[in-house]
């Protein structure tokens, strides 16, 4: 029965995801889809995160047509993560996956269905919802990306969805589903290590390649305890900041120059206030630098900061 099936990788990306990688696991193991294999990709964790992967795929082995875990010898941020366990893969098709989010159980079956109707589709995105736990309770929210406002724009075409990017990014990358050759050609830039999905979703619509979306919750975003917004004292994850202002200069400012000139001074004005908030004020939530960011805002006109959380 399973050889009419399409061989499908999940690839699970880890970094010291001991608390949550347990669930990401079973969540991919009560998948409807038949035929799977998964690869397990580990950053090089310092926790117990390749002990309980271990131990999680000697138990579960027989569900998956191939298991694999990978540990890196260094550390090189998400993307080449990402890169390394899609390079690994040998489905037809690949779904990444962080070690804290969630598979809803038809998310490869609904996929693939897709798949078969959009031919020409590469790259697949659909609906995420947000999570979070509280004790032993998985607490599901109201919250949906994409908005009803953004899903207009898988609408567009190519180009259409370029443009919108080079402003903002309406993709919902938990959700991302690869035809395996086309990503394996299509690598993550590494050197955006901290913010590695809007400049690919950009790289590949200035290429002509459309983003396709399925109108279905198929993924489960963790919020709140993520491990790509752990809980600190800052207001700015300097890394993803450094990330997020290399991007914008290299891939978005120019060509956003041309198109809006005022967006493009605008997202300026966000970033001088982001490396305020990184190093002159040390970055720190306290009174103070609350009040000079509330006043550094009225000054530069600037609305709200997207790096500020």
């Amino acid at each position: 029965m399973e050889g009419k099936f399409a061989l499908v990788s999940v690839c699970v990306v880890t970094y010291n995801s001991e608390k949550t990688i347990r669930e990401t696991l079973d969540s991919i193991l009560a998948q409807t889809y038949p035929r799977l294999e998964l690869i397990v990709s580990d950053d090089r964790s310092t926790d117990q995160t390749v002990r309980i992967c271990q131990d999680w795929l000697e138990k579960n082995r027989e569900r998956f047509q191939n298991t694999e875990l990978i540990v890196r010898d260094q550390n090189g941020g998400v993307a080449r993560n990402l890169n390394t366990a899609i390079q690994a893969a040998a489905g037809e098709w690949v779904k990444p996956i962080a070690g804290d989010d969630l598979l809803m159980p038809d998310c490869i079956a609904s996929n693939m269905a897709f798949a078969e109707r959009e031919e020409k589709a590469n790259v697949i995105f659909s609906k995420s919802r947000d999570f979070y736990t509280s004790g032993e309770n998985r607490i599901v929210t109201d919250s949906i990306l994409p908005g009803v406002g953004s899903m207009r724009y898988f609408q567009q075409t190519a180009k259409g969805q370029y443009t919108t990017l080079l402003t903002c990014n309406f993709v919902s990358a938990p959700t991302q589903f690869w035809r395996r050759s086309f990503a394996a050609s299509n690598p993550y830039q590494e050197q955006y290590s901290f913010c590695e999905d809007w400049p690919q979703w950009l790289k590949l619509t200035s290429k002509g390649e459309r983003l396709y979306f399925l109108d279905k919750e198929t993924v489960l975003y963790r919020r709140g305890e993520s491990l790509s917004s752990a809980k600190d004292s800052r207001f700015v994850n300097p890394g993803y900041f450094d990330s997020c202002r290399a991007f914008f200069f290299n891939e978005r400012y120019e060509p956003l120059s041309k198109l809006d000139p005022d967006a493009a001074q605008a997202l300026r004005k966000e970033f001088l206030a982001g490396e305020l908030a990184v190093v002159l004020m040390h970055n720190r939530k306290n009174l103070f630098t609350r009040g000079i960011l509330f006043i550094l805002k009225r000054m530069l006109g600037i609305k709200r900061l997207h790096f500020i959380h």
